[in-house]
């Protein structure tokens, strides 16, 4: 073997580390210098260290070793190891990358090895050799000759590598690649029981940072699947925690997607056997006599339809029914047993201030209880720390047309046409708010009296910058309006009236945007004279038609509960998502609510799903309709593009027919300004 300067410093060094270390510890046998013994007896002595794991000796000898040109090659594969194994030891880790490439050269299939992986990703990551790991994952990733055992050492180090380098996103997906080339599920039965264990080694700081990584898409899945459990077993050994913990671990064990989910049976078990099994308790406010007990009876069909649902997946929601249409429903609801901490509704505006009106028996229900109104709004009352609401809001409407003209038509000079009322001029205001920030420009603002349409025509006129001398030249084109579209805040049955009028005023191409009122009308709408309706669009919470929407009606015809709707929808969404969110500890805030809503919403809903933001106000992703002869149907934004293209391009028709006309004439060509 040939000597290089490098071995021999290093032979140096190591020869007077292990003298001082002698001279330190005087129970440790003596090394003995390499130049005095023989090749056999060098690898006698350097067994021996090694064994005894004296780290520096076994540096020093087989380092010595590797100086002998009587040394027996087929001995070279076990001095690299071990001479990696010490120098690593010893935080020597350029020598053991040494020693490691020396030995890959040696023999290629040493990469197959988990100790060669194991010391060569310990080297490289001391050393920052962050560009080299990348390029191994990769290499291991895609080698078709690393058996598993290998790959598994290698994934639960890199796994390791990422979370302890704060990136728990990049140390999850490593372990999932690798779990995906499992080659059975004995083999990802034994890798779900290692990632286990060194979970339940994390403490919960660690835990929780892995943590993060978990998605409600991804959740199902090793690792993340794993980690959310441990996470959920943590949380659960806190008594007040367990209500909304146990629903996790729960539809982990029962749904999870692993190789091996009785672990987690048998734990939820036994912390089941320890905490009993959660009593969810629910409170539905809602008129079930009266003017509105339809609308009410029609909720609670839907929230029956879950409830017996979540009984057959093993989850007990009590509820209680509240008729807030009958006499003393404040002291009822004030005084339900304690494990009632979630309350739905009420329905009606008055209904809901009882819960904070000074006189009220039910002035303290909104302390004692996380109610989510079935609101617009929650009035004066601070939405995710007074109360949530689990409803549309006008903001959700609006935002919802915003997007469709700005950020799908690309229309973003918009107006608004209100009547002069409170509801009129409250949606107004919101579609101001709502604009700007999705980059849309108010171009135009005007009212109407809302009860006197005798001057609506003219108030159309006004928005639309029509002339004044509009009736004495009827054959002369009107200016284009200075915006694409406009929002009419007001009922369908209105909008019958208004819309002609924009007609009238050749407006035939702008689109009209209306609130959730029409949607909701055009539900019983027959008959409906689509000629002024093609660009006209409005939002709504429901469409029978969607995925979650089919699955209703379908549970419903199953049991012979008759037909979906909105309020079904609203009902069988909000005891499903309580179900989820489960009952609150007595000294529960506004943080534990928001906290929880999150996942609790993390579900397939029936109506427009609705996401809460961390401050718990919520917001729904609203359907957008146009009206049809037969009601309503869903709007294509393309198709739309079209309709407003073919509108715009025949007003261009008649404009150049009337530059032509004037041309023949003989008379300056001048087009109207807009």
């Amino acid at each position: 073997m040939k000597h290089t300067a490098y071995t021999v410093k290093i032979l140096a060094a190591l020869l007077l580390i292990a003298f001082l270390a002698w001279g330190c510890a005087p129970m440790t046998p003596p090394v003995k210098s390499a130049d005095m013994l023989s090749t056999p007896n060098l690898l006698v002595e350097a067994d021996a260290a090694w064994r005894a794991e004296r780290w520096e000796a076994v540096e020093l000898y087989y380092a010595a070793a590797l100086e002998r040109s009587d040394l027996v090659r087929s001995e070279l594969p076990t001095i690299y190891s071990r001479l990696a194994e010490g120098a690593s030891q010893n935080g020597h880790y350029h020598q053991a990358r040494i020693a490691l490439e020396q030995w890959a050269n040696l023999d290629t299939s040493a990469l197959e090895r988990a100790d060669w992986e194991r010391l060569y990703l310990d080297a490289m990551a001391a050393l920052g050799k962050t560009e080299r790991l990348n390029n191994h994952l990769q290499w291991v990733l895609g080698s078709a000759t690393v058996p598993w055992e290998t790959r598994q050492v290698v994934a639960l180090w890199y796994g390791e590598y990422y979370r302890t380098h704060d990136d728990p996103e990049q140390a999850m997906e490593v372990l999932g690649k690798f779990y995906e080339q499992a080659p059975d599920n004995i083999a990802k039965s034994l890798f779900e029981q290692e990632f286990s264990q060194r979970l339940s080694a994390m403490d919960d700081v660690e835990l929780s940072r892995l943590a993060m990584a978990v998605t409600p898409a991804n959740q199902w899945r090793f690792p993340y699947a794993l980690a959310a459990f441990e996470l959920g077993v943590r949380k659960a050994t806190e008594p007040e925690a367990w209500s909304a913990s146990w629903r996790t671990l729960r539809d982990l064990a029962a749904s999870g997607e692993l190789a091996d989910l009785i672990p987690l049976q048998n734990k939820l078990a036994e912390l089941e056997a320890r905490f009993g099994l959660p009593r969810i308790g629910l409170a539905l406010a809602l008129p079930v006599t009266g003017p509105y007990a339809k609308v009410g009876v029609k909720i609670l069909r839907g929230a029956g339809l879950a409830q017996w649902q979540l009984a057959q997946e093993g989850v007990d929601v009590e509820l209680k029914v509240i008729n807030t249409e009958a006499p003393g429903w404040e002291s009822r609801l004030a005084n339900l047993p304690a494990h009632f901490t979630v309350v739905g509704g009420p329905l009606r505006v008055d209904a809901f201030k009882r819960f904070y009106e000074s006189d009220s028996p039910a002035a303290g229900v909104l302390k004692k209880r996380a109610v989510f109104a079935f609101l617009s709004s929650l009035g004066d009352l601070a939405e995710g720390r007074d109360a949530w609401r689990f409803f549309t809001s006008h903001n959700d409407e609006v935002r919802s047309l915003v997007r469709l003209t700005v950020e799908r038509l690309g229309i973003t000079d918009l107006a608004v046409f209100y009547p002069e009322e409170k509801f009129g001029r409250a949606m107004a205001q919101t579609f101001y708010e709502e604009a700007a920030p999705l980059g849309g420009q108010i171009k135009g603002m005007q009212s109407y009296p809302s009860r006197a349409p005798k001057q609506w025509t003219g108030r159309v006129g006004k928005l639309l910058n029509v002339p004044s001398d509009f009736s004495n030249n009827k054959d002369v084109p009107l200016p284009m309006p200075d915006f694409g579209a406009v929002f009419i805040p007001d009922g369908w049955r209105q909008a019958q009236t208004l819309l002609p009028n924009f007609f009238f005023y050749e407006g035939d191409q702008l689109v009209f945007l209306g609130p959730g009122l029409w949607s909701r009308a055009l539900n019983e709408a027959k008959d409906v004279d689509e000629h002024y309706y093609r660009l006209a669009v409005c939002p709504g919470a429901w469409w029978d038609a969607s995925e979650g929407g089919k699955a209703l009606q379908s549970a419903l015809t199953e049991e012979g509960l008759g037909q979906a709707d909105f309020w079904v929808a609203l009902g069988y969404d909000f005891l499903r998502f309580a179900g989820r969110f489960g009952s609150l500890p007595a000294s529960w805030d506004s943080d534990l609510v928001n906290g929880r809503i999150g996942k609790a919403a993390d579900m397939e809903f029936s109506m427009a799903p609705m996401a809460w933001d961390e401050n718990g106000t919520a917001s729904q992703d609203l359907y957008l309709f146009t009206p049809a002869s037969n009601g309503k149907r869903i709007v294509d934004p393309d198709k739309l593009a079209e309709r407003i293209a073919r509108a715009q391009a025949r007003r261009e028709k008649r404009m150049e027919n009337y530059e032509k006309r004037l041309e023949e004439e003989g008379k300056a060509v001048s087009r109207p300004n807009r």
